[in-house]
């Protein structure tokens, strides 16, 4: 818990906890500064290694967010990072609608910094407030014109939304990314004005509206857009059941059903689309067809049947039971003559589906194989487990307990330990660190000899499980490779990235500060910058995606590392393309989605 912080003016330059404002005032004559910092550093067991963004997304406080920045080593701090960890802390405080951290930030922590992200994530919040000040008082700082309506749009807030439209339409780079969020949510009145008005593309809002659905919208779209050639995916409509809208395409004459339209429609257990795609427009029936079992539409597979469709095959059965389909499952066996294969229990045992697997064993000869337990064991379902044991003759091996440790189940692994005589391998507690699941590796430590290998350590510290990577440290003798800190590093585990660089050996390879670099994991690049010695090398065609500030930190400083390499751009975030065309990078190529720059120098 966080100790209060007072920021109420006093001679010393920095605030202060609460408790030791109160401490001078009440037990000191006169306020001697350099006791009161002794004092307060002291008692603050918080801020050491904290940043201002760090503290304000966990808080909310603006007092604790001051407090931590007044002690940022800001001489220590690159000023690339610097600008992205502002920019970062603006945008917290500007997606929470908080307008007094807002200014705060804006115009006394960094008062000249360009904001990157403030207004997008003012308007993706519903946050007109923000929004107001920003343009009254700091237009020149803000991403205008860019993308910020995109949220606002998604989340509905249609305040915001006009209050853009007025005051910050998209430029002409940006309209793609707006309009088809527009279409997303069905607005016909804001794809209306951004085709009609900024002459933003019908056929980007019409492929939207498909996609998301939004069957209206699209309609709009083709009976008041000019578009050249629409072009319309029947099984988008099929596979939601928008019948009317089929119908609609058909009168028009726009497209026609694929090979997977009325496939996807019995999928989807859309019976009425199927009646009509196969009755008024002769789309013939495929085998897979009988799929529609796997999702329960029972209806729609007695249809198929009524309708003197015979063609069927052994994995519609299969399917159906590893869906826990038992309903489908029985009518298949009584109407059918396909039957099933192994894969019926084996598929059913991995869903957990202890129904289907009683039934098929009462009443189907297929049986199972070895992966039935294997797999209800994978997933943790131990009653299926118990029953295959005490009924069934296939058994398992020890691939059940290494993929029950793999998930977590040690409640499954406890039972094969007591019933089976299997075991496992190394891959258990490998598999166990690797998913973070401390409680497993720490039992196969203490009832197993297989042990692990150094893929345990590796694999816990690539996916951040520190506690499992220091555990592992005290408690084994494997250790790891080079392959823990690189990955390490790729994935943005910083506390184990240092972790493993002051309590290890093995240390990293040029990977680490590679991959880290192109995961935008900004402040393990500038560790591995400062305590490591390996680099990182981008090859010559290598493509490169990232934010703003990690690129111009790149550039600034590794200029000669970067020849032939190209850097790509969002088309849409025009500002950051100007300023790629401002430090002479050179235009590679583009295309209505992205833009490629080319370091030459």
């Amino acid at each position: 818990m966080f100790a209060m912080v007072s920021t109420v003016p006093t001679t010393c330059d920095l605030p202060l906890l609460t408790n030791v404002r109160v401490l001078s005032r009440h037990c000191l004559s006169v306020e001697v500064p350099h006791v009161l910092l002794a004092i307060n550093a002291l008692l603050d067991d918080f801020s050491a290694g904290k940043k201002a963004d760090e503290v304000y997304k966990r808080t909310g406080s603006l007092r604790f967010m001051q407090y931590v920045a007044a002690r940022e080593p800001l001489e220590d701090m690159d000023p690339f990072y610097r600008r992205s960890q502002f920019n970062r802390t603006v945008e917290i405080a500007a997606a929470a609608g908080d307008l007094q951290a807002v200014k705060w930030l804006v115009e006394s922590y960094k008062p000249k910094k360009y904001l990157t992200k403030t207004v997008a994530a003012a308007a993706a919040n519903g946050h007109l407030h923000i929004l107001q000040w920003l343009f009254d008082s700091h237009r020149e700082r803000g991403y205008w014109g860019c993308t910020e309506m995109c949220g606002a749009l998604l989340n509905k807030h249609s305040q915001v939304v006009e209050w853009l439209r007025e005051h910050a339409a998209p430029h002409k780079d940006s309209l793609k990314k707006v309009v088809e969020a527009a279409a997303a949510v069905g607005n016909v009145e804001v794809v209306e004005w951004l085709v009609k008005e900024c002459h933003a593309s019908a056929e980007d809002a019409l492929w939207s509206a498909q996609t998301n659905k939004q069957w209206q919208t699209a309609r709009w779209i083709l009976e008041n857009c000019s578009l050249i050639g629409p072009w319309i995916d029947w099984d988008l409509p099929a596979k939601d059941g928008a019948l009317s809208f089929l119908q609609y395409l058909r009168s028009r004459s726009i497209g026609g059903p694929g090979f997977y339209t009325l496939q996807v429609a019995a999928w989807s257990g859309h019976l009425e689309i199927v009646q009509w795609l196969h009755d008024e427009l002769r789309v013939p029936f495929s085998p897979t067809v009988w799929h529609a079992a796997d999702n329960g539409h029972l209806n729609v597979v007695k249809w198929l049947h009524e309708n003197g469709y015979k063609h069927g095959r052994a994995a519609v059965l299969d399917s159906a039971a590893m869906h826990g389909q038992l309903d489908g499952v029985k009518w298949l066996h009584e109407h059918r003559a396909e039957g099933c294969s192994e894969q019926a229990m084996d598929g059913a045992a991995l869903g957990g589906h202890l129904d289907v697997v009683q039934w098929l064993h009462e009443h189907r000869s297929e049986g199972c194989t070895n992966s039935a337990m294997n797999a209800a064991a994978s997933r943790g379902h131990l009653e299926v487990v118990r029953w295959l044991h005490d009924h069934r003759r296939e058994g398992c091996t020890h691939v059940a307990m290494d993929t029950a440790a793999e998930n977590g189940h040690l409640h499954v692994i406890q039972w094969l330990q007591a019933n089976r005589s299997e075991g496992c391998t190394s891959v258990a507690m490998d598999s166990a660190a690797s998913n973070g699941h401390l409680h497993v590796v720490k039992w196969f430590h203490e009832h197993r000899s297989e042990g692990c290998s150094t893929k345990a350590m590796d694999m816990a510290a690539e996916n951040g499980h520190f506690e499992i990577v220091k555990w592992l440290h005290d408690h084994r003798n494997e250790g790891c490779s080079t392959d823990a800190m690189d990955k390490a590093a790729a994935n943005g585990h910083l506390a184990v990235v240092k972790w493993l660089h002051e309590n290890r050996e093995e240390g990293c390879t040029i990977a680490a500060m590679t991959q880290a670099i192109l995961g935008a994991h900004f402040e393990i690049a500038l560790f591995l910058e400062s305590h490591r010695s390996e680099g990182f090398v981008f090859h010559r065609n290598s493509i490169i995606r990232l934010p703003l500030e990690l690129m111009q930190w790149l550039i600034t400083n590794y200029a000669d590392n970067l020849h032939g390499c190209e850097f790509e751009v969002a088309l849409s975030d025009w500002r950051f393309n100007e300023w790629c065309s401002s430090v002479k990078l050179r235009l590679a190529h583009h295309n209505e989605v992205s833009v490629w720059w080319e370091c030459t120098s």
